[in-house]
């Protein structure tokens, strides 16, 4: 059956419904309420008030697009024009191989193509001409690479829909359904003044700022004090257990979708009780849930964070302040005054024996480069405290270095002397972690995860 011919029955079937309801006299007052238009009268009105919804305020758009439950959302730009032609711009990893590009590198792309508000058993959102970087997911092509337990998509491809079923609107909102595979998405209206290129960019580095490939995972923070532990970020396919449970018992996938101000689950999902989706960014870097302005999504305890074994973190002696700063600049001095040597850089690693971490000045005298290590334990007096205590010995070129240059033990004594209170640049991707003197918050120290 043809889209014309099943378009004309739906409508023949509609009205015949009317007409018959007419007939009930029971229900005469009712009725007439309900149908003062007939079904014909009533569809054409709702696709034109939607046509008028889509290209007002000028036509831009951002949607959220899901192919299917299997793959992370994708956003989308639109700007509808009255004259039936639509802008799409996307940013995503499929774009680049329809452009020739490297599989699975991010690249940015932008097509102009037609639209309409077509009648079905509703009002539908049709994109009915080609749009390469848009159609892509409703091509039923092989997707290479797609699925190492599936390799060939042929004859589907990403099951993605180009027909969406216009369902309301709300507050600059349109909640729509994907006409043949049933997926909910939304339309959240965009200034016509956004450029488009630059707003996708802002997308991707929005989802860069969420997850780091350092930091392994992070945590829902649920308003009873429970966490559910993320793993996968980068994905955007999360895979999640509550903390404590066996994860490979236990673990559930969600796929979601980096928006412009945050992160959406595809659909709503309940943990012990609480049911969230949508998250807003905020000034710290962690992600609100909006849906109970209490569910956060952070890292680790910014202690833990930075007493991870598997981290490295090196020393930005630019952003040292107070004395530590003076002393890194004196420890300079000295090494060019005795052997006229050149401070590099100084990391914190965890030694992997009995809980131990160390810190290591890398000196560099020409083409050697010597690395004074001095020995520590460290103390979590807090979730965001920590003190570190330092052990009588170092390695051969601490012991050197120290005698040579007295700023060296005078910045292990400072260190050592203090309690440090921590911040980040960023609760949900902490890379560097700001130490501060808790007796004077002045003199501070900022590491950076290597």
């Amino acid at each position: 059956m043809n889209k014309k011919m099943k378009k004309f029955l739906n409508i023949s079937l509609l009205t015949l419904v009317a007409i018959s309801t007419l007939s009930l006299g029971s229900c005469k007052n009712e009725v007439d309420e309900i149908f003062d238009d007939d079904a014909v009268a009533r569809l054409e009105k709702a696709q034109a008030e939607f046509t008028e919804i889509l290209t007002s305020n000028g036509g831009k758009w951002q949607m959220e697009y899901y192919a299917n439950s299997k793959e992370p959302g994708y956003i989308y730009l639109m700007t509808f024009d009255k004259n039936g032609s639509v802008t799409i711009s996307g940013k995503n990893k499929w774009i680049s191989s329809v452009d020739g590009g490297t599989m699975g590198s991010i690249a940015y792309g932008s097509q102009t193509s037609l639209w309409e508000v077509v009648t079905d058993n509703g009002p539908v959102l049709s994109f009915n001409s080609f749009n390469k970087y848009f159609h892509l997911f409703a091509d039923p092509e092989d997707i290479p690479s797609m699925n190492e337990e599936d390799p060939d998509e042929t004859g589907y491809g990403h099951e993605g829909d180009y027909e969406f079923d216009l369902m309301k609107y709300s507050n600059d909102t349109l909640y729509i359904t994907g006409k043949k595979y049933g997926i909910d998405m939304i339309m959240t209206r965009v200034p016509a003044s956004v450029d488009d290129e630059v707003y996708m960019n802002e997308v991707v580095a929005m989802a860069d700022s969420f997850f780091h490939a350092k930091i392994p995972y992070v945590y829902i923070n649920l308003p009873n004090d429970t966490r559910w532990i993320v793993k996968n970020g980068a994905t955007s396919i999360l895979k999640m257990f509550r903390e404590g449970a066996d994860e490979i018992s236990t673990a559930e996938e969600h796929n979601v979708i980096i928006t412009h101000d945050g992160l959406s689950f595809m659909e709503p999902i309940t943990l012990d009780g609480y049911t969230i989706r949508n998250f807003i960014r905020q000034a710290d870097g962690s992600l609100l849930c909006r849906d109970d302005n209490q569910t956060t999504m952070t890292a680790d305890h910014l202690s833990d964070i930075l007493l991870m074994n598997t981290l490295r973190w090196r020393l930005d002696a630019d952003k040292m302040q107070g004395t530590y700063a003076s002393l890194i600049q004196q420890f300079a001095s000295e090494l060019t005054a005795y052997n006229k040597s050149k401070f590099v850089y100084a990391q914190l690693d965890y030694t992997g024996a009995d809980d131990t971490y160390e810190i290591i000045f890398n000196v560099k005298r020409s083409s050697t480069t010597f690395k004074p290590t001095f020995y520590m334990k460290a103390q979590r007096l807090g979730d965001n405290q920590v003190k570190f205590t330092f052990l009588p010995e170092a390695n051969a070129a601490g012991e050197l270095y120290r005698q040579r240059c007295p700023s060296l033990e005078s910045i292990i004594q400072a260190i050592g002397s203090a309690t440090f209170d921590i911040d980040a640049n960023s609760l949900l991707a902490p890379v560097n972690l700001k130490l501060s003197d808790n007796a004077n918050s002045a003199n501070s120290l900022l590491w950076v995860i290597m």
